[in-house]
């Protein structure tokens, strides 16, 4: 049992201590940092250690004096939690806009001679890197650097999250009664960026009555009114909140500033305008009709009276965003930053890492294509089916309705818990974490699927190889497939990546040995090749920049292709190594992998190891990057994690104090 010092208010005896799982044998967490303090409750991050690995996660445990002033009725801020995040946990994959229940119990202490049970629950660590890990945090970032809130495209991907995210909660009988900027938890940059609600301790599941006391609930400026004067709450109580979040999304300020602005609008029905605030993007100003068409939504989310508001927070987004799609399309594959302008730069060395195995290596699994979801989660196409790691464990993914010839040849993400799959005759699914929504007949001919690549809503290309043994390229572009493209003499094509806005790199290997590499045009129906240095057997991975026309691929005897416009050049990686991944991170810098080993190419430096470990002997084959993080898997689905020293930018929020 822990001793825990009648000071110790904060808990920290139980940093290096370990806290048993009460539901999954072998497992235990060790909390290891102090991540924020609420008047209820601390957050620690902590490593989950089970028969598999080693993850990182938050656990958040009840104060003593919490628990001995309000006794049994102290648990029922953290069964709260507990259950309305398990009931999401239900479907694999889960909702990616909800933070994830990991695991819930009791930790037994012993204080001043007494013994004392504290309730905890662990959740899923949520890296925020560079951007910050809060809707707040990210927002005035975004004000501090350029003057104003999320530009309509991003704020487009962000209220699009948290709507679907709300809905899902909705959706299990769950009312969060608290959602602010502050409980809105971000991870990724650019196409990856996600947007996921958390902190649930003043929530109402169905079933558990009540609040903690009858005081006030919900944050100023985000909660309804009848949080405060007692009336009945329903899921229009946090379509208010919604409201203020999509306000708050567009212009760095909540739409009322206090509770008293609130009540005063239910007799004057005054509120703020978009058009009124300093903090609109310039975009989505000079559109005016847009603004006052999404101030009317707004108007019916916000109304201050429960009955004249809307009721679903589907219902809300989808009336929105339109507004915002409709405006220029912001390049969302690839966003850079100058590592200059970063701070604590020293974080960006790898060398100063922690490298950690969430899942070890060795298990039946065969990948044969990874899509990852943010930092955290990946849904990969196995010879076994349909998997996804959710963090801390692999899952088998409900795949009820979705028949593919072949079963699932290749997996790719085109938005926050939404991914293709594809089948060997072709055949395309749009897949979401609710299961398929969509198919899409493949062309005519296809035998095998290769591989594929972009955007269905734009340009598409799929490699499939015919009853022939011939390999073509095949366009799909305004909702049909184009004339293919055959190209004799190719092996197979392992990996291909859109090069700029018409051209696709595409590489693999020839039928008579050698690497193949080629810029494919897809509505021009032009191919042009590039020459590889005649030692590489293939090529079997690459990844691209459309906006500055430049790509990378990589394959046997160490070699790294680069094509930066009409420039070719050639490279080996010190010892030569098969090279079966590559990603570039958030400063453009390729990123490379082998078995048992990662390397970074520093403009400065040059090649540099960042990650060796000659026991695993199986290839990685995918890599996920973002700032101070590198998370690779092999082809067996182990998992190993790199990440930088923790920044306060990195830091989840602290749970707030209970209601």
């Amino acid at each position: 049992m822990i001793q825990l010092p009648r000071d110790d208010e904060n808990m920290q005896s139980l940093i290096g201590a370990t806290v048993p799982s009460e539901i999954a044998a072998g497992v235990v967490y060790k909390p290891e940092l102090t991540l924020g303090k609420g008047g209820g409750a601390v957050a620690f991050l902590a490593h989950r250690l089970s028969p598999e690995g080693k993850a990182p996660v938050v656990i958040k445990v009840l104060r003593p004096a919490f628990v001995r002033k309000l006794g049994a009725t102290a648990g029922l801020l953290i069964r709260k939690e507990a259950v309305a995040l398990g009931r999401l946990n239900e479907r694999t994959p889960p909702t990616p806009f909800v933070v994830r229940l990991i695991d819930t119990g009791v930790l037994k202490v012993l204080r001043s001679g007494s013994e004392l049970e504290l309730p905890w629950v662990a959740i899923e660590y949520v890296h925020g890197g560079s951007l910050g890990t809060t809707l707040a945090e990210r927002v005035r970032k975004n004000l501090r650097d350029v003057g104003f809130a999320f530009d309509p495209a991003r704020a487009s991907t962000a209220i699009d999250c948290i709507g679907q995210g709300l809905a899902a909660v909705h959706e299990v009988g769950v009312i969060h009664r608290d959602l602010t900027p502050n409980n809105i938890l971000c991870t990724g940059r650019g196409a990856g960026e996600i947007f996921k609600i958390a902190d649930f301790g003043v929530a109402r599941p169905t079933g558990v009555a009540g609040t903690l006391s009858g005081s006030l609930v919900g944050t100023p400026g985000f909660a309804a009114p009848e949080l405060t004067t007692g009336d009945p709450i329903g899921t229009f109580t946090d379509v208010f909140s919604l409201a203020s979040l999509i306000f708050f999304i567009l212009t760095g300020e909540p739409i009322f500033n206090s509770m008293a602005e609130v009540m005063r609008s239910l007799e004057t029905g005054r509120r703020r305008s978009l058009l009124e605030m300093p903090g609109l993007h310039p975009e989505l100003r000079k559109n005016e009709k847009a603004c006052r068409s999404i101030d009317l939504v707004l108007g019916w989310a916000a109304a201050p009276r429960a009955d004249a508001r809307l009721g679903e927070a589907l219902a809300v987004s989808s009336m929105i965003l339109p507004h915002l799609q409709g405006q220029k399309k912001r390049e969302l594959s690839f966003t850079s930053i100058n590592p200059k302008q970063q701070e604590n730069a020293p974080s960006l060395e790898p060398a100063e890492w922690r490298w950690s195995v969430p899942h070890r290596t060795g298990s039946a699994l065969i990948v044969r294509s990874v899509a990852w979801d943010g930092h955290g989660r990946a849904i990969a196409a196995t010879k076994i089916g349909l998997s996804f790691w959710n963090g801390t464990t692999w899952k088998v993914a409900s795949t009820e309705g979705l028949k593919l010839a072949g079963g699932v040849r290749f997996v790719q993400r085109v938005g926050a818990g939404r991914w293709i799959l594809g089948g060997d005759d072709g055949q395309i699914a749009i897949y979401t974490t609710g299961g398929e929504v969509e198919i899409i007949e493949g062309p005519r001919d296809a035998h095998k699927v290769e591989c594929f690549g972009g955007d269905l809503e734009d340009i598409s290309v799929l490699a499939c190889k015919g009853l022939d043994g011939v390999i073509s390229l095949n366009t799909y572009a305004t909702k049909r497939w184009l004339k293919p493209f055959p190209i004799p003499g190719v092996f197979s094509l392992m990996a291909m990546t859109r090069f700029d806005d018409a051209r696709w790199l595409v590489v693999g290997r020839r039928i008579e040995g050698g690497a193949y590499a080629a810029l494919y045009h897809a509505l021009d129906w032009d191919l042009i090749e590039i020459p590889v240095d005649s030692k590489c057997a293939a090529l079997l991975a690459c990844v691209g920049r459309p906006r500055k026309s430049l790509g990378y691929a990589v394959g046997s005897h160490g070699t790294l292709l680069t094509r930066d416009a009409d420039v070719t050049s050639l490279e080996q990686v010190p010892g030569e190594p098969v090279l079966s991944a590559i990603a570039l991170d958030p400063f453009g810098r390729p990123w490379v992998a082998t078995a048992g080993a990662i390397y970074l190419r520093d403009d400065s430096k040059g090649w540099m190891p960042v990650w060796k470990d000659e026991t695993v002997e199986v290839p990685i084959v995918s890599l996920f990057l973002d700032t101070g993080l590198c998370i690779a898997m092999t082809v067996d689905g182990g998992i190993i994690e790199g990440r930088a020293a923790l920044r306060q930018t990195d830091l989840p929020p602290p749970p707030p104090p209970p209601a």
